[in-house]
């Protein structure tokens, strides 16, 4: 991702993720089960070795593993290591032969004990990822506009990847009047961007439509600047609008300039006459504003660089592709223009790519 520092210029995936993934047994039934499944699967191979063998102690591992805490992975793993050192005594066949299962079991225990040492057990913890890409999500969806109103948003990550740095947060004012939005653009990729795209959403999230619009980025650059991001930037743009005026004021803080749609000329122009740094690099930076009006037919583009950056490609190119990509949606009308604007984003599945429209009829 590139920001515009002080004085230069230098895939989130569209699908409901289900947060219950955790199985309705658990606790101490579901350790009963699985020593009662191993223990039958030894006692059986102690009876039939040819018929039964010890690999398949490896399901019953992997149940213990992944559902269970890191007490109950000792005693069943312990269980089963005795019982291979016994066999490994009184047989002829020698270590070798268990290998398979001892590698096995010991590349499940370094899983559990990671996740047990960051407290997350595995489905559980799931659950929990889950839960926080759910609600991250829910921080930017749009509400239901007055008559004549419209706003889609559309996301894409990385390579595929449950988490990214690119997020949007919305908020509307009690009376319905006016919409409030920050789309913003954390450095990096995946979960290590997801994460810090968390707590920069939280931040945003508790300052947006209870403070004045033109505090927003302020108070986003002062949390960062307090929080020190060592590892990393962030850039945004914050969106005010009155939708009974149809006036808007648009800040950025390093982020692509907003793009408006005049419907009167026809034309798409940069709102980029005034832009602060990015979030997180200067304590007190200031954020200016730009203005403008949504009359009748125009509309407000808010992308993150992921939709016109491409190594290969300067950004002037970036910027003529997709506003050619909207000209051509223009008499189509703008409903799906910024889903096919993330589709075909210059930097393609190697970065996480987001775009939102608003637009008035």
């Amino acid at each position: 991702m590139s920001a515009i520092l002080p004085s230069r210029f230098p895939s989130w995936a569209e699908r409901r993720w289900l947060p219950r993934t955790l199985p309705v047994l658990e606790g101490l039934p579901l350790l009963v089960i699985v020593l009662t499944t191993t223990i039958a699967i030894t006692s059986a191979h102690h009876a039939w070795p040819l018929s039964v063998p010890l690999v398949a102690l490896i399901p019953p591992c992997l149940v213990v593993t992944m559902l269970c805490p890191i007490r109950d992975v000792w005693i069943v793993f312990g269980f089963v290591v005795a019982y291979v050192a016994y066999v490994v005594l009184t047989s002829s066949d020698g270590l070798g032969r268990q290998l398979p299962l001892l590698v096995s079991m010991g590349l499940m225990y370094a899983l559990a004990a990671s996740r047990s040492r960051h407290g997350a057990a595995a489905f559980a913890g799931n659950r929990m990822l889950g839960d926080l890409r759910t609600r991250l999500l829910k921080m930017g969806e749009i509400p239901t506009l007055p008559t004549g109103w419209h706003a889609e948003r559309s996301f894409a990550t990385a390579h595929g990847n449950a988490f990214a740095g690119d997020f949007n947060v919305t908020s509307r004012s009690r009376c319905g009047r006016t919409l409030e939005m920050v789309l913003a653009d954390v450095s990096g990729k995946g979960q290590e961007a997801g994460t810090r795209a968390l707590v920069l959403a939280g931040a945003i999230g508790g300052v947006i439509g209870s403070s004045e619009p033109e505090h927003v980025l302020p108070m986003a650059n002062d949390f960062l600047e307090r929080d020190g991001w060592d590892e990393g930037f962030a850039t945004a743009v914050h969106v005010c609008l009155d939708m009974s005026t149809g006036e808007a004021t648009v800040s950025s803080a390093g982020h692509p300039p907003a793009m408006h749609y005049d419907a009167g000329c026809g034309r798409w122009s940069a709102l980029d006459e005034v832009r602060g740094p990015a979030l997180g690099f200067i304590a007190g930076a200031a954020y200016p504003t730009a203005s403008t009006v949504l009359h009748r037919g125009d509309a407000l583009l808010i992308y993150t660089d992921g939709i016109i950056e491409s190594r290969a490609r300067d950004l002037d190119d970036g910027i003529d592709w997709m506003l050619g990509e909207a000209e051509a949606r223009v008499s189509q009308g703008f409903s799906g223009l910024v889903k096919r604007l993330v589709v075909g984003g210059r930097a393609g599945d190697g970065d996480d790519r987001a775009a939102v429209l608003i637009w008035r009829d």
